[in-house]
């Protein structure tokens, strides 16, 4: 008679799937590649945050874009295991030719709130050659913030008139902006 609980808890916790965490920030990127005959000088960022979030950051901090940045990105992540990181990149990945660009740091952050929602926008300065391939993407791996990838918010400025062909790719449950020549 007792060994069929056991065996019914048992079965529960080996055979239920685990739950996922819930983002708590929705936010949908855009961006445009500034370039010039393969020369990639920088990407200019904007993030566009969910009602609730922004929201949130209008109650706590007001329109006060340093609170903000602080807010949108502090120094340290906590990661899933409690475990604390410096943040690099702050949740944006880049990478030239199959090479990640590290030490990403945002430059001329500015934060409005248009009709009540956020909108962040950044400059991240690259000054780098590419080949054949650039890839962008946004990842906060504590799931705390969701990224809505969009194929359409992505651009390229290209002074020289180079052909390129931008895609949106999925590589390991992220979406991913794919720029080649």
């Amino acid at each position: 008679m007792v060994k069929t609980p056991i065996i019914a808890i048992l079965f529960i916790i080996f055979f239920t799937p685990l739950a996922e965490a819930h983002p708590h920030v929705f936010i949908t990127p855009k961006a445009v590649v500034t370039m010039n005959n393969h020369l990639v000088s920088q990407v200019n960022v904007e993030w566009d945050f969910d009602d609730m979030s922004s929201a949130m950051f209008s109650e706590s901090v007001g329109s006060n874009t340093d609170e903000i940045w602080n807010l949108v990105f502090p120094k340290n992540q906590v990661l899933a295991d409690g475990n604390q990181v410096v943040r690099s990149g702050y949740y944006t990945n880049i990478e030239i030719d199959g090479t990640p660009i590290g030490n990403l740091t945002p430059a001329d952050f500015k934060a409005t709130f248009v009709n009540g929602s956020l909108h962040c926008n950044f400059i991240i300065n690259i000054n780098q050659k590419v080949d054949n391939t650039v890839k962008i993407w946004f990842d906060d791996s504590t799931v705390y913030n969701s990224f809505d990838v969009q194929r359409g918010n992505f651009h390229v400025s290209d002074q020289s008139g180079t052909g390129h062909v931008l895609q949106k790719r999925t590589e390991n449950d992220i979406d991913k902006i794919l720029l080649s020549f």
